[in-house]
């Protein structure tokens, strides 16, 4: 038995899939592939597997992560292989990787970058978002909507692009179980805080996860 981190992501074509049903997935991608899950102990035994930061439903990835136990005696290019010949359309494999204990720590990844297309009649000023020394919003918590300072939780903020009434903007926010910041939410800062800003549908891409600055694998 052994431990694998599997970096992995998925494009528009499987983006309205939720996670209960990407686990569903890839627990049906496995029974097709040569692999054989590592399964906990006890009353009622389920499958070794943690995913890092699920994807909310309409957002795309090149940059998931989850932790995996097989019963295998393949490699990480052979595991590689068996899961993009066995997951649907839609997904794709990026990596494999065999770790020992917990050189990598998934419960502790903080900051993701996302690309983020929205769009408008105006492009807003990015920087002129940065400046403001509070960005209070609404935001969703455990115990209902209540007001939330976002500044200190954007980490980088750059518009690189406007053309046909759609702005493509470049975050870097925390990420994690300490406290997750929806590329959304900073849109409707802008819309607050931006006169004549007016962001309407947007399109999320998630490109990288961190911990602590660091890429994961």
């Amino acid at each position: 038995m052994a431990k694998y981190i599997i970096k992995y992501g998925r494009d528009d074509r499987v983006k309205y899939i939720s996670h209960l049903d990407f686990v569903r997935c890839f627990h049906r991608a496995v029974r097709r592939s040569r692999l054989n899950f590592e399964f906990s102990q006890g009353f009622n035994p389920h499958p070794v597997m943690m995913i890092a930061q699920p994807m909310p439903v309409a957002v795309t990835s090149e940059c998931e992560y989850m932790r995996v136990g097989f019963v295998t005696d393949l490699d990480d290019g052979e595991i590689q292989s068996e899961l993009e010949r066995a997951m649907p359309p839609g997904f794709k494999i990026y990596g494999v990787r065999r770790i020992d204990g917990k050189e990598i720590d998934l419960t502790k990844i903080n900051k993701a970058e996302y690309i983020v297309q929205t769009e408008c009649d105006a492009p807003f000023d990015t920087e002129r978002l940065l400046s403001e020394p509070e960005l209070i919003v609404p935001k969703k918590t455990k115990s209902g909507i209540k007001n939330s300072d976002i500044r200190p939780h954007i980490f980088e903020l750059e518009s690189i692009g406007y053309e046909d009434g759609v702005q493509t903007v470049r975050m870097i926010l925390s990420c994690g179980s300490q406290y997750n910041l929806k590329p959304q939410t900073v849109i409707e800062a802008a819309v607050k805080y931006c006169d004549g800003y007016d962001g309407g549908f947007t399109a999320v891409h998630r490109k990288r996860m961190f911990i602590d600055d660091k890429d994961i694998m």
